[in-house]
């Protein structure tokens, strides 16, 4: 081969290597790209947003946020940005839900959530940054509640999670068998109502009275109506024992625990008087009745004298009440009863028993 033509080829494959080498420089891009805050520069051949991605070992999740978009072009210059999304496991107010954000600390994560109230309690520092794995976090909320203890109801306003951290944080304490409107590990969300009921279980007891009986002995010498008591009847007496539960001063009920009869009844005995009474009406015998206890007491079966020693409607003193078959104090007797003993007392010993009034018999 000539010199001259060897010559021409090589100058030909200088050019092409020279080219192709220009060419390399001419495609690579240089970039500005920002992970997480965090911002470099990078040289890349990558022709989009997602290949750029790729190369620098970076693989999209489903909540992160990226800018351009990944199936967009890039051109020398061009800045990428890559938020990665962090998922917490979130709990407020004692509902749970898991969230993803791409705050890197807790102080970004509440401002994304919207969480910008004072006085939240936080289970981590506003400070403390966000892994890229996660974390749980819990937030608490300041809250109204009515609560109602002790013949107190207020309003208050706390940060407790729970019904039991509310009563501790207030000072109330609960007994053994006290209980509250809600359960004790329950969330607290805001203006409700929490109520401490105190209860009081206790035994109590009871004495009440046992009514005696009474029993009839027939007297064939006595009138109908007539009846004597011959011994008088003494009630009884029952203790129970009760199992009371009262709630806030108010009884919710009792259960009967035992019962014992401490002092028998003693039986009223009474004799009845069965002999048929003669009639005694007030004109039965044709005597006027009637005038006579209008002269002596208006009338009145009830009637007693001014010194108390005449009593009832025909103004019997007692012995002689008692000499006619009279029992008891003769204003208590029913009028008919009355009557009857006077119409003895007639056929006995005539109208001079009644000096005054008893010419009134005949008129």
């Amino acid at each position: 081969m000539r010199r001259s033509l060897q010559l021409s080829l090589f100058t030909l494959v200088l050019l092409g290597l020279v080219g192709g080498t220009l060419a390399f420089f001419v495609a690579q891009k240089s970039l500005t790209l920002t992970v997480d805050g965090q911002t470099r520069d990078i040289g890349t051949y990558a022709g989009t947003v997602g290949e750029v991605l790729e190369d620098e070992g970076l693989t999209l999740a489903a909540h992160d946020v990226v800018l351009p978009s990944a199936d967009q072009a890039v051109s020398d210059g061009d800045t990428v940005v890559l938020n990665r999304a962090r998922p917490l496991e979130l709990t407020v107010d004692g509902v749970s839900r898991e969230v993803h954000v791409t705050a890197l600390s807790v102080e970004e994560a509440l401002d994304q959530l919207g969480f910008r109230a004072d006085g939240l309690v936080l289970s981590a520092s506003r400070s403390d940054r966000l892994p890229l794995a996660g974390m749980q976090l819990t937030i608490t909320t300041p809250k109204e509640i009515v609560l109602v203890a002790d013949g107190d109801e207020r309003v208050v306003t706390t940060t407790a999670a729970t019904a039991g951290d509310l009563l501790a944080e207030q000072g109330i304490a609960l007994g053994a068998t006290d209980r509250t409107s809600l359960r004790l590990t329950q969330g607290l969300l805001n203006r409700m109502r929490l109520q401490v009921y105190r209860v009081q279980v206790s035994e109590v007891t009871e004495t009440t009275p046992v009514a005696h009986g009474r029993v009839e002995t027939k007297d064939a010498e006595a009138f109908t109506g007539d009846e004597t008591v011959t011994r008088p009847g003494v009630d009884g007496e029952k203790t129970t024992t009760y199992r009371v539960t009262v709630e806030d001063g108010r009884e919710l009920g009792r259960e009967e625990l035992s019962t014992a009869v401490t002092r028998e009844p003693v039986d009223e005995l009474v004799t009845v008087g069965t002999k048929a009474r003669p009639a005694n009406s007030p004109t039965a015998d044709g005597l006027n009745w009637a005038a006579l206890a209008a002269c002596e007491s208006g009338g009145r079966p009830t009637a007693v004298s001014g010194t108390g020693k005449y009593r009832g409607m025909y103004q019997f003193s007692q012995a002689t009440w008692n000499s006619v078959g009279g029992v008891g104090d003769p204003a208590a007797a029913s009028a008919d009863e009355q009557t009857y003993r006077a119409q003895l007392l007639y056929q006995r010993s005539g109208a001079g028993q009644w000096p005054h009034c008893g010419p009134r018999l005949l008129g």
